[in-house]
């Protein structure tokens, strides 16, 4: 039985693989099976590293099963699971890598090329539903870079005044 088909005899659809992907949460069971059948599925081996900082890559990728960890210089800057996904930075706009992904277990990925971008993009909704997902990334890495300023400034200001705020 294929992605998104139909199961014999009860006219209900299996869940394909993007269902319940955050990301991908305001789009209709047709526009998943249109992503679905344009990305190409890619099985990744624990310890291979996926796209690397400061490398030029268009694609885009969908972790359906698996770990992976994002560093940058070198430090862990993230680490993602089963929905995540990453590489829409350099979709969009044709710049090196920010990030390098390594896979910490084996992976089945969806990866979205630059071509089969253009088409999900042009599927009515998914445009709304990348913004979504790319402004909770960009606040929740606002909240994890006030949080460390605020942990600095009081580490910093302990030694300079013995309290803190």
């Amino acid at each position: 039985m294929g992605i998104g088909t139909e199961i014999e005899g009860d006219g209900q659809h299996e869940r394909g693989p993007l269902q319940g992907v955050p990301w991908f949460a305001a789009c209709t069971d047709e526009q998943l099976r249109e992503v679905e059948r344009l990305a190409e599925r890619l099985e990744v081996h624990a310890g291979e590293v996926i796209l690397r900082e400061g490398r030029l890559g268009r694609e885009l990728f969908v972790i359906l099963s698996g770990t992976a960890t994002v560093t940058r210089a070198g430090r862990v800057v993230n680490l993602l699971g089963p929905g995540d996904y990453f590489g829409e930075l350099a979709a969009i706009e044709a710049a090196p890598r920010s990030a390098t992904v390594t896979a910490t277990s084996d992976l089945n990925v969806l990866i979205i090329g630059p071509r089969e971008f253009e088409s999900i993009m042009a599927i009515p909704g998914f445009r709304n539903a990348l913004f979504t997902g790319m402004s909770r990334r960009i606040r929740e890495a606002d909240d994890r870079l006030a949080a460390y300023a605020e942990r600095e400034d009081g580490e910093q200001g302990e030694g300079e005044r013995g309290t803190t705020i």
